[in-house]
């Protein structure tokens, strides 16, 4: 309900540099929740809220008026719409604050993974995915958030790519991310970009990699690492081999692009590669 968004907001933003406070939430999303009978909030992210109008049919509100990661959304659905893309979202409508789009309740990718009880087409997936990433790069933009929590699954089990919130144009700098699907560079190979580089193919094709790995292996790469941890295996470039005998494991070594000074962790009885640039 409202009153349960209200009451949760302070939570969301009390690590955010600009919090934000229940008087400030945008009016429009008690306008739908009230106008919309059996409307729900679906989900809330760190600039809007999803709200459930109907059985298929979602509105995405930001949170603040006039927020500005909404109107970059609609501006990335624009161009989507020169190259529709059956495993990206695309809009119904885009108006001031509100986008309307499908609704997918199946969950994310994320969520999927965790479900033992159901199949995990993991060759269908990376091919839709890919698909959905190459379309973004037609445009010129990388989505600079790719991530299993960014993915959705429809009725069919196809995904659906969304959040272009932070979408970029290929060649700026990358300051957004959620390891391991994207890394820092060490501070004495940084020449420019954003904390983990400039937005394009090389970022775009790590996250792939990492996310194939996830999908073929059902969980996250160490995932079993603290975060610090993580980051400085990830900044040092300690990635597992993989192994070439193994068909996804070969469209892992295609697709993950690595530093020359990238170190692997030794395996057994598995041939020592590395995903390579």
């Amino acid at each position: 309900t409202y009153k349960n968004l209200c009451e949760f907001i302070p939570i969301l933003g009390c690590n955010s540099s600009s919090p934000i406070k229940a008087v400030d939430l945008n009016p429009l999303i008690q306008q739908l929740l009230t106008t919309h009978s059996g409307s729900t909030i679906f989900g809330v992210g760190g600039h809007s809220v999803l709200l459930s109008i109907t059985e298929d049919i979602a509105a995405k509100v930001s949170l603040k008026p006039s927020g500005k990661h909404v109107r970059h959304e609609q501006s990335i659905f624009k161009l989507l719409d020169q190259v529709p893309c059956p495993y990206i979202i695309h809009s119904f409508l885009c108006a001031p604050n509100i986008t309307y789009m499908p609704l997918f309740k199946n969950g994310t990718l994320y969520e999927r993974m965790s479900m033992d009880d159901k199949p995990r087409p993991v060759l269908q997936w990376m091919l839709q995915l890919s698909e959905a990433v190459a379309c973004l790069e037609s445009l010129g933009y990388a989505h600079g958030e790719l991530n299993p929590r960014n993915i959705l699954l429809d009725n069919q089990d196809q995904l659906r790519l969304v959040d272009f919130d932070h979408a970029l144009k290929i060649g700026d700098d990358l300051d957004v991310g959620y390891e391991p699907y994207v890394r820092a560079s060490k501070a004495a190979q940084q020449i420019s970009g954003g904390t983990y580089g400039k937005a394009g193919p090389i970022t775009e094709q790590f996250a792939l990699g990492l996310i194939f790995w996830y999908m073929s292996r059902g969980t996250e790469l160490y995932a079993e690492l603290d975060g610090p941890d993580k980051v400085d295996r990830l900044i040092e470039g300690e990635l597992p081999v993989v192994n070439l005998e193994n068909p996804i494991d070969g469209i892992i070594f295609d697709s993950s692009p690595v530093t020359s000074t990238d170190r692997m962790i030794q395996q057994p009885r598995k041939r020592n590669v590395r995903f390579r640039r």
